[in-house]
């Protein structure tokens, strides 16, 4: 029997199916995938349009801040989830299902431990970063590391789900996630606690997401477990995370860091109002990320199925992504004015001002992210010496010419724009070279479910 093309010889048949692209599950799954993200995503942003009006912009400036260091620092737990995510989509195109539990088992302990040692690490650096971004009181930076080490567990125990194309465990996460933000961070806003309670909202929430993906996906169990699972590669995976770990920095750092030093540099009322104008055109890059949460699973899996599938999801991948962010674009355009008013009310009015900049650069930089996504999740990483260029020439000119919201976001724009072909040519480029990945151990002695 002939493999499919492009795909290594001997693969079986059975395990080819599972890595070649059907439109019409796709669109099942994305559905699923997207709109339950999507759903999380429109109660994320209820969480700010809420909390905003009762915190004031100055108040709800410092919560901005601390949840952009959260989104900086939460790509250790991104990229355990991202090979946690290739390792399962790896299992899964081999039809080892019935591995999937062992393998989250055996990586609890580790994974625990790092996640301890990140939140601690947090709270020890906000001694030297709170006078920095203005910010020292110590329950704020004690809640946020224990969000933040929540996050890395959740990431790791999402990416396995993801992988395994179980999108409902995946989907559910998600949903529990953004219920409880809302439903935890106003009560406890409400009752008084002010950031501290948004902050323990957060931390409610990923603890939630954490409990909704790990209890079904480590109660799969395979009848002869002890024998046939394989020993937990910590080194292999170990190399891997940090390899996904430096895109992942890289690129939430572009995201983020100038919201830190909007913090430093503006007044508190200021970085308010940039902190909402960023917070809105965010959607664009967070739209990204939807679509990537079904694409990376399928460019993994594509890999053991031929370049032929794989060039069907960076089509896919294209013409999502530059669909999307051009309606996202034109809507954040057009109703600027009118959203700032909607969502965070009449206090934030000066937001407006920066939006139309600020959309342009969240486009870019949504563009070439969606690139990165897909190369990532084929274990491509040439794109980190870029990245990490990009991040060094972008903080600096923040910290050197950054004194306005017009600079700041210039400089971005810049910045962002010549990654954007960059990344592309190396996403395009994976479907010429070598052949695609082969197929995992016992894949040809499994069949089909």
């Amino acid at each position: 029997m002939s493999a499919p093309d492009g795909a290594p010889a001997g693969t079986a048949q059975g395990a080819a199916a599972r890595g070649s692209v059907d439109y019409m599950r796709f669109g099942g799954e994305a559905a699923l995938v997207v709109g339950a993200g999507a759903f999380s995503n429109i109660l994320s942003y209820v969480f700010h349009f809420v909390l905003s009006r009762r915190l004031g912009p100055e108040h709800y400036g410092t919560l901005v801040a601390l949840m952009s260091i959260a989104g900086i620092l939460a790509v250790l737990g991104g990229s355990l989830g991202t090979v946690a995510m290739q390792e399962s989509a790896r299992m899964w195109a081999a039809h080892q299902d019935a591995q999937l539990g062992a393998f989250l088992r055996r990586a609890a302990a580790p994974v625990t431990i790092l996640a301890l040692v990140v939140a601690l690490v947090l709270f020890g650096c906000s001694f030297a970063l709170g006078p920095y971004v203005h910010v020292t009181d110590p329950r704020l930076w004690l809640t946020l590391a224990a969000y933040v080490g929540v996050a890395v567990a959740t990431a790791f125990a999402r990416g396995v789900a993801q992988g395994a194309h179980r999108f409902g465990v995946f989907a559910a996460s998600l949903a529990g996630e953004g219920i409880t933000k809302v439903g935890g961070g106003y009560g406890f806003v409400a009752a008084g606690l002010g950031v501290v309670g948004a902050l323990a909202g957060l931390l409610a929430s990923m603890v939630v997401a954490l409990l909704v993906a790990i209890v079904p996906m480590s109660s799969l169990r395979e009848a002869s477990e002890s024998t046939q699972s394989a020993a937990l590669d910590h080194l292999r995976l170990g190399v891997s995370t940090l390899r996904v770990l430096g895109i992942t920095a890289a690129s939430s750092a572009l995201l983020f860091i100038d919201m830190l030093f909007a913090k430093h540099h503006f007044s508190g009322e200021d970085a308010g109002y940039f902190g909402a104008a960023g917070t809105l055109a965010r959607m664009l890059p967070f739209g990204i990320s939807l679509i990537s949460l079904v694409v990376m699973p399928k460019a993994a899996a594509a890999a053991y199925a031929g370049r032929r599938a794989l060039a069907r999801v960076l089509g896919l991948t294209a013409a999502a992504s530059f669909g999307a962010i051009v309606l996202g674009s034109a809507a954040l355009v057009v109703f600027g004015q009118q959203l700032i008013l909607l969502t965070y009310g009449s206090a934030f009015a000066p937001a407006a001002g920066v939006l139309r900049a600020y959309t342009l650069d969240e486009a870019l930089f949504a563009l070439w992210l969606a690139a990165t996504s897909y190369l990532v999740a084929l274990a491509r990483y040439a794109v980190f010496p870029f990245l990490l260029c990009a991040v060094v020439v972008e903080a600096t000119c923040f910290a050197l010419f950054g004194s306005t919201p017009l600079r700041l976001l210039s400089i971005a724009i810049g910045v962002n724009a010549v990654l954007v072909p960059i990344v592309w040519w190396l996403a395009i480029g994976t479907l010429g070279g070598a052949a695609q990945a082969s197929i995992p151990p016992r894949a040809e002695n499994m069949t089909s479910r």
